[in-house]
């Protein structure tokens, strides 16, 4: 079992990313969906201001790699470990270092996705809203610097692969399915 761990900013193109892996056939877990779903159990309405802060909470009190405990123990619950595993919304390396140590060093890629700031943000404004995306550029900022805040930064820095995603969703979708057609083999 492989397991593609996918970082990048808001708006870089990560939730495509898993799209396009899901078409190809791979099994695809959202890093978000565990902190909407834990969220919707305490009765906490989705938006920007309240998933930040409630992803900062559960991190302070559970330990920061707590929302990918939980993606672990899905993976095992679902007996899904045969194959490559994509898993989206990486937040820092405390998560890498518990996807190493459940499924082993050598089965983990960090992929970091890379857009300019100017045009995540136009993809955010343009895109169907998420529940949780920023309603303004002050609102987006915010955002920014929640996650870079989890560490996200040294994430991408640190991230085996690298796709630049700065031009049109055309010329994307050809690197991400370039890059998962080489891992699949």
């Amino acid at each position: 079992m492989k397991l593609i761990c996918v970082t990048g900013m808001r708006g870089c193109g990560k939730t495509v990313f898993g799209e396009i892996a899901k078409s190809l056939g791979f099994l695809v877990y959202e890093m978000s969906a565990v902190v909407r779903d834990m969220m919707n159990a305490e009765g906490i309405e989705i938006n920007n201001r309240n998933m930040r802060e409630y992803a900062k909470r559960i991190r302070e009190e559970f330990g920061k790699d707590i929302v990918a405990k939980k993606i672990v123990e899905r993976i095992n619950a679902e007996k899904k470990g045969d194959g490559v595993i994509v898993v989206t919304g990486i937040r820092g390396m405390y998560e890498i270092r518990e996807f190493k140590e459940a499924f082993g060093e050598g089965n983990v890629v960090l992929l970091a996705i890379h857009s300019p700031p100017k045009m995540r943000y136009e993809r955010v404004m343009k895109r169907e809203t998420k529940s949780d995306d920023p309603k303004s550029y002050e609102e987006f900022l915010w955002s920014e610097e929640m996650e870079l805040g989890y560490g996200m930064s040294k994430a991408i820095a640190l991230a085996d692969k690298m796709i630049v995603n700065d031009g049109a969703i055309e010329e994307y979708i050809p690197k991400c399915k370039e890059f998962l057609e080489k891992i699949k083999g």
